[in-house]
């Protein structure tokens, strides 16, 4: 009997050992604590609402902010004042500051996007914009300050220059408002020659509004300083003569999961008053803004989701999506995200 007894306990023993040693054989079928387990592998196919720009690959490597570009391209540099500026359709004469954008471009942004220039020209036209434009976001970022916002600042400084007293940031050199930055990666696809300025793909271009104003008697150019003309400089409201609409988002509510399937990088995003860009990460739509309280809130100026993006940027004023690009497509025809 004692025997049987040693025996039964040696066996009790070692089962609770076993257990010590190999835990993990009981937990592999725990749907609490098993990695595998579907509400898990669901929630890592999740896009977060927001996504920092090193948690994914760029296409075009951000240029360095060395200490001799940053002795030129630097945050709160003044640019140069106007006393005297005409044109010849004003009456009077304006004065004010100028950018200096195009400088950062030929300096900088061009020779990093250079070495991937072919590559570029080989991709469809959303995806090349797309490409341009999260570059000239983070680079801006990189050099001047999260809120790179500069009243009349676009990337080919076409604007009029504007005076401090009028807008706060109306002094500084470099920097884009809402449209200029809107505007930025369509202007550089068409300085880059992977978009035709006589096309509609590049109608949010100052190059491809030109065009536009020159050939459509319906469409004019008048964003300039006292009602003058502003050099085909693209504004909010130019941008919502040109391109089509593909949805329209009611004021205050949220996009429905069909408009977003119709969206793709490179729309625009447009309000009055204001405006916004799409792109594609990881096969996801999020949203970019120059100024405004959308992508800068909570203080993060990273890309944000589209369709949390756009129902905060609708919330107070009906929104159109616009596109000038052709449609997203594969070899089975145009994709539907």
């Amino acid at each position: 009997m004692k025997k049987i007894i040693l025996i039964l306990l040696a066996i009790f023993l070692f089962s609770c050992n076993n257990d010590l040693i190999f835990p993990e054989i009981e937990r592999e079928n725990d749907p609490d604590t098993n990695p595998l387990k579907p509400e898990r592998e669901f929630a890592l196919l999740t896009p977060p609402k927001r996504i920092s720009f090193d948690d994914f690959t760029r296409a075009i490597p951000v240029p360095e902010v060395t200490p001799q570009l940053q002795t030129v391209f630097y945050d709160g540099a003044i640019g140069d004042s106007i006393p005297v500026y005409t044109q010849p359709d004003m009456d009077d004469t304006l004065s004010g500051y100028i950018t200096d954008n195009s400088a950062f471009w030929s300096q900088v942004l061009r020779p990093a996007i250079d070495p991937y220039l072919d590559s570029l020209k080989e991709l469809q036209k959303y995806q090349a914009i797309n490409a341009l434009t999260l570059l000239i976001y983070e680079s801006y970022m990189d050099f001047f300050g999260n809120s790179f916002y500069r009243w009349g600042g676009d990337i080919t400084d076409r604007d009029q220059p504007q005076n401090s007293w009028s807008h706060s940031t109306a002094m500084e050199r470099y920097g884009m408002d809402c449209s200029g930055f809107g505007a930025s990666p369509f202007e550089a696809g068409v300085l880059l020659g992977i978009l035709d300025s006589t096309l509609e793909e590049s109608a949010f271009s100052w190059f491809g509004f030109r065009h536009i104003c020159r050939t459509d008697p319906y469409v004019s150019d008048g964003g300039g300083r006292n009602g003058s003309t502003n050099n085909f400089r693209m504004e909010v409201s130019d941008m919502d003569k040109v391109g089509r609409v593909i949805t329209t988002i009611s004021s205050g509510s949220t996009p429905t999961d069909a408009q977003i399937e119709l969206m793709q990088a490179g729309d625009v995003v447009i309000k009055r008053g204001h405006m916004g860009i799409l792109v594609e990460i990881n096969e996801d739509l999020y949203f970019l803004e120059s100024g405004g309280s959308t992508v800068n809130e909570e203080g993060l100026y990273t890309p944000y989701l589209a369709k949390d993006a756009l129902e905060d940027f609708a919330s107070y004023r009906t929104t159109t999506i616009r596109r000038c690009l052709p449609d997203k497509e594969t070899s089975s025809g145009i994709v539907r995200y």
